[in-house]
């Protein structure tokens, strides 16, 4: 999967293509990640230099030299006497937003029980770790023989399975052969090591966008997702590679925030696209390459090849409402709720989950286009007319001028999204007039909703294409 936005190698970071889309879905998703690699390959400097991008208060510890008194700091009695409290230091765990635990499979394993409910449920002692969002950890591989060579590496251990079944994401990190020139020579450039990684926010922004897409899919999830999912984990446990009812979920969240990202980036979610996605996801996210000295890859190779082919003879009207949802654009879906022979119940059923899936923006672009059909078109049943007619009534009855008051200030001003829409909407011709009511409608119901419109050219063309599916749609239908 190739993505068109290098989040990575903006902030300096080369040689991760590959797994670039899995970093950010773990991103999204908050779930941890597992690196594992040899010396120099990069992980440590890979995660601190997003923690440093997103500009959150990072700690990195050496896992097989920290002490637990490290991470908490030295216990007290409180004034009172009644409880223990801990007396922070620079280096204790609390108030931390990330964590990197750098050689974890190095540390003894009482010292690893430790480090489990931080990773499992940002907790420490049982007290919750308020602000911890991301948990990382980092290890070189380890052999259960000695090997000839540099790559032995004394004293790196399997993790205990347990705690290696609590990261989302387990990625083998790719050495210098594994490298394209073009890559090699961004890792060799010698100002890299101790610059600053800053990309002015692009990265913050784009997870903060996704976060609610994720929160959304997971709570109303693809039913070829978990379908997927449950076949995937059978197959794998039955040819000996268990996978554990915790894993199989961690699976589907995994595949959901890649599918999140890739949306983003505009990649098509047609049926051979997300067969790679979901191999590229099974691939990286199997906690046995942490304990496992060899991972059979035949063995995914055949779940993953068996798993797709069930998944996708599933039920004609599932596999309808999977390809209907995995459209990007709304003028395509449309096209599909107008065109294709399914049942009322069916093309409303995904009606109501495109609706709880997209974004505020989106849900009233199409909310907006149908809803002026629906009297006249037996397209959906009451339940999706009247979820439809809840985002759509706001928009055709919104009325007024959009004022700014900034805090503490008496002035009234335009409000600034109203006026980027304006001056987007000023190129238009005088023709053009029913087109510009109908925009300003829909941008002056976003705003009301406190959706931001940086872009109003991208919504308001898209809106213009629903709009004339629609019209063709109704124009066609009046010739039969």
């Amino acid at each position: 999967m190739q993505i068109k936005n290098k989040f990575l190698n903006t902030i300096g970071v080369y040689g991760f293509d590959e797994v670039e889309p899995l970093i950010l879905a773990a991103l999204i998703s908050e779930d941890p990640i597992l690196l594992i690699g040899k010396a120099g390959t990069g992980k440590t400097f890979l995660l601190n230099s997003i923690s440093e991008a997103l500009g959150l208060e990072n700690r990195h510890y050496n896992a097989s030299l920290i002490s637990f008194d490290d991470l908490i700091g030295f216990p007290v009695p409180d004034e009172e006497g009644k409880k223990v409290i801990f007396l922070p230091t620079p280096a204790t765990i609390w108030g931390t937003e990330t964590v990197l635990i750098d050689e974890l499979s190095r540390c003894k394993p009482e010292t690893q029980n430790k480090f489990f409910s931080i990773i499992h449920e940002k907790k420490i002692q049982g007290i919750p770790l308020e602000k911890l969002c991301y948990r990382w950890a980092a290890m070189n591989p380890f052999s259960f023989e000695a090997a000839e060579g540099d790559d032995h590496y004394e004293g790196s251990q399997p993790l205990d399975q347990a705690l290696a079944d609590r990261f989302a994401f387990i990625i083998e990190v790719p050495d210098w052969l594994q490298l394209t020139k073009k890559e090699q020579e961004s890792v060799i450039y010698p100002a890299g090591e101790n610059t600053i990684s800053n990309d002015n926010g692009t990265l913050s922004q784009f997870i903060a966008k996704l976060k609610p897409v994720f929160n959304a899919c997971i709570t109303h999830p693809y039913p070829e997702v978990v379908s997927y999912c449950r076949l995937a984990t059978s197959l794998l446990t039955e040819a000996g590679l268990r996978i554990s009812p915790r894993r199989a979920r961690l699976l589907a969240r995994n595949i959901t925030a890649l599918l999140c990202v890739a949306n983003a980036n505009d990649i098509q979610l047609n049926k051979n696209n997300r067969k790679s996605l979901y191999k590229l996801v099974l691939n990286w996210s199997l906690p046995h390459r942490a304990y496992k000295d060899h991972v059979p890859q035949h063995l995914i190779d055949s779940a993953h090849s068996e798993a797709v082919r069930l998944t996708f003879e599933s039920n004609p009207d599932e596999k309808w409402i999977s390809e209907f949802l995995w459209k990007n654009k709304l003028k395509d879906k449309l096209k599909m709720l107008f065109q294709d022979p399914v049942e009322t119940d069916v093309r409303s059923l995904a009606v109501i989950q495109l609706l709880v899936r997209e974004s505020k923006s989106r849900a009233a672009i199409f909310s907006f286009c149908l809803f002026p059909l629906l009297s006249e078109c037996d397209l959906v049943n009451e339940e999706a007319y009247n979820e439809l007619s809840k985002i759509a009534k706001k928009i055709l009855y919104i009325d007024g001028k959009m004022e700014w008051r900034e805090n503490n200030q008496s002035w009234h001003s335009i409000h600034p999204s109203w006026s980027n829409c304006l001056q987007y909407l000023s190129r238009f011709s005088e023709n053009d007039d029913k087109r510009i009511q109908r925009a300003k409608q829909l941008f002056l119901y976003l705003i009301t909703e406190n959706v931001l419109i940086p872009e109003p050219e991208i919504i308001e063309e898209e809106f213009n294409q629903c709009f004339t599916q629609a019209k063709n749609y109704v124009l066609n239908s009046s010739k039969k």
